[in-house]
């Protein structure tokens, strides 16, 4: 049945008494809720008498029975219709689903049980933490009696979305964090035979040497072993990738039974889905400047962009389109308000954005 046959259905039955006393009160609350038959401009009396007359006898016919039908107020008659109209319009704009835009996801954002830096215990107890700590310190302060646990049950510190973090060891090694990573260590790291971290993030290392007890970076998949250096490591489980870049002494990266030095000055990118490793040389201004607090982007794909992004500010990205030759170039600072960072990508891309609560929408 289509609209116009609903309609006239209603205005039958109401007309001929066959609705029920709770639709007729219903139909009265619409008509009162959307009185449009109060605007229809009559020529006079005459005319809406006729009129009304008119929309009776045509009952009458359609009826083709000789029941006597009760006469039609002309405004309530107008204004049922008009009622019913504007609810078709409600019910086919607002009811029914219309076509959908799809995205695709670009990164995803991350569940943190803080927006601070914490520290989690084996048993899940947490403590907050300032921008810099000593685990020793953190020992004495907190009461922190623990046996050797290994790293199958270690300490873990999670440091989330705009924050950043620098730790120092017990055996004296230091390590800087970038948002969105964190670290296990074993609780008793300086008694193990080697010295072992687990790492899902960005981190700058500066190992304390020690020969006897090499220092172990496990991340991604891959393995690096040092006895003392100072070097970044780059290991987003999401990012399948992890990237080691050596600034001073000796790396050994490890990867899928496969072994790589490093020389200062060099690093390697290893995907660790298809198994390739790659070296090169690097810009040590450019791989440390977030931890001057700004991102440096030299000639790389958007959809890498957005994903330090996402890790930075916390936030989904989606894409309308696969987004594909789309190079960025440029220094920006990291201190500043998500809109703000998108709006000087704007400029230098042409690619807008929009921003949907947690989600960033890449438009074009």
């Amino acid at each position: 049945m289509n609209k116009d046959e609903q309609l006239k259905k209603v205005l039958l039955d109401y007309a001929a008494g066959h609705l029920s006393a709770r639709e007729t009160k219903k139909l009265e609350h619409l008509i009162l809720k959307y009185p449009s038959g109060e605007s229809w401009d009559w020529k006079d009396s005459s005319h809406k008498e006729a009129m009304k007359y008119r929309i009776q006898a045509r009952i009458e016919a359609h009826n083709n029975t000789k029941a006597k039908i009760r006469r039609i107020n002309i405004r309530i008659a107008v204004s049922i219709a008009a009622a019913l109209v504007c609810f078709f319009i409600f019910f086919y704009l607002y009811l029914i689903p219309g076509p959908t835009d799809t995205f695709y996801t670009v990164a995803q954002s991350k569940s943190y049980s803080s927006d601070k830096v914490v520290l989690i215990l084996p048993d899940g107890k947490q403590f907050q933490l300032k921008d810099t700590a000593s685990f020793a310190h953190l020992r004495s302060e907190l009461g922190l009696q623990m046996k050797s646990l290994g790293l199958e049950n270690n300490i873990t510190v999670s440091v989330p979305g705009q924050k950043q973090f620098k730790l120092t060891l017990e055996d004296g090694t230091k390590v800087w964090l970038n948002g969105g990573s964190t670290l296990k260590f074993s609780s008793d790291l300086y008694k193990q035979t080697a010295r072992e971290v687990l790492l899902d993030g960005e981190a700058y290392f500066e190992v304390a040497s020690d020969k006897i007890h090499p220092f172990h970076v496990f991340g991604g998949g891959a393995e690096v072993k040092v006895t003392g250096t100072k070097f970044n490591v780059q290991a987003f489980e999401s990012d399948h990738f992890v990237r080691t870049s050596l600034v001073e002494g000796i790396v050994t990266f490890r990867m899928d039974h496969k072994t790589y030095k490093l020389s200062p000055g060099m690093e390697v990118i290893a995907d660790t889905e298809q198994k390739d490793v790659s070296s090169q040389s690097f810009d040590i201004d450019k791989l440390l400047s977030w931890k001057a607090g700004y991102f440096v982007f030299d000639n790389i794909e958007l959809v890498d962009v957005m994903k330090a992004v996402s890790r930075w500010y916390n936030i989904s990205v989606v894409a309308k389109s696969p987004i594909k030759n789309k190079k960025i170039g440029g220094t920006f600072p990291k201190n500043v308000p998500l809109i703000d960072f998108l709006n000087d990508l704007t400029l230098l891309s042409g690619v807008e954005f929009k921003i949907n609560g947690k989600e960033v929408q890449i438009i074009n």
